[in-house]
């Protein structure tokens, strides 16, 4: 009879250490690769048709997050959002400095600073007494962005025109934790369609029963209601022409468009 196979040792607390210390460089070098290459990202978007705004591509960002969350193993999809919310932050800023402004009480609310920290890390914060002051800041330095809470006075200054060419960019948190955003990010920058999106209407009442496709969500906001609906849509394009030219009332106006929260 043959002597059984001897058994390995376990690694030793030193050659895991060793093991862990390679993996940390090989990260770090690919980090500053990944940094480095923010320079091809500036030369291009110098060519891009619509300029002038914004260095953020929330868009893009969120293609990003929502597909290494589904690539994932075993890594947690709120840990996978800080880091690369962080990294794609940092090479944010190597564009330029971008301030977010918000209302003095989303800026107390514990909840929401938390919100806007660990999506834009080490950005400037700047508060104003309201969410029209906000809005203003961003329509007066198109690279800025504003945040403001999605239930919160900010929809008549805007459909009035405090936010200038700006609009509604993205939705805060990444991750989803409801059928409605917490935040919405308001800005200038392209929003094209995912085939993962929402877009934000404003009207000045109810949809018609019969529109379709129907709210993921919807809210009543002073005198005017948003209203959620999944997918990318033009007010150029059917649904929405046919319903403001049947309904002109409703002052149906596109609030803007983002990509969807991540499901998990």
């Amino acid at each position: 009879m043959s002597a059984p196979p001897e058994l390995s040792s376990p690694p030793s607390l030193d050659d895991v250490r060793r093991a862990i210390d390679s993996v940390d460089d090989g990260i770090l070098a690919l980090i500053e690769k990944r940094i480095a290459l923010v320079d091809g990202v500036i030369a291009a978007k110098a060519n891009e048709p619509v300029g002038g705004g914004s260095p953020l591509r929330p868009v893009r960002e969120m293609q990003i997050l929502r597909r290494l969350i589904a690539a994932r193993d075993q890594a947690d999809p709120q840990l996978l959002v800080r880091l690369w919310r962080t990294i794609v932050t940092e090479a944010t800023l190597k564009q330029g400095v971008i301030t977010v402004h918000v209302s003095r009480r989303t800026a107390q609310a514990m909840g929401h600073r938390l919100r806007i920290r660990d999506h834009f890390g080490r950005f400037p914060v700047e508060e104003w007494r309201d969410p029209a002051q906000a809005m203003m800041q961003v329509n007066a330095n198109p690279s800025d962005i504003c945040i403001v809470e999605t239930d919160s006075e900010w929809v008549e200054p805007f459909v009035e025109g405090q936010a200038g060419r700006a609009s509604v960019i993205a939705g805060l948190p990444a991750i989803s934790e409801g059928d409605m955003p917490k935040l919405l990010v308001i800005g200038v920058a392209p929003s094209p369609a995912t085939g993962e999106d929402e877009t934000l209407l404003i009207s000045k009442g109810n949809l018609p029963r019969d529109f379709s496709p129907q709210p993921i969500w919807q809210l009543k906001a002073g005198p005017y209601r948003l209203s959620a609906l999944a997918g990318w849509y033009s007010e150029h394009e059917t649904p929405l022409v046919g319903t403001a030219r049947s309904n002109p009332g409703l002052g149906l106006k596109v609030a803007g468009r983002y990509a969807s929260a991540i499901e998990v």
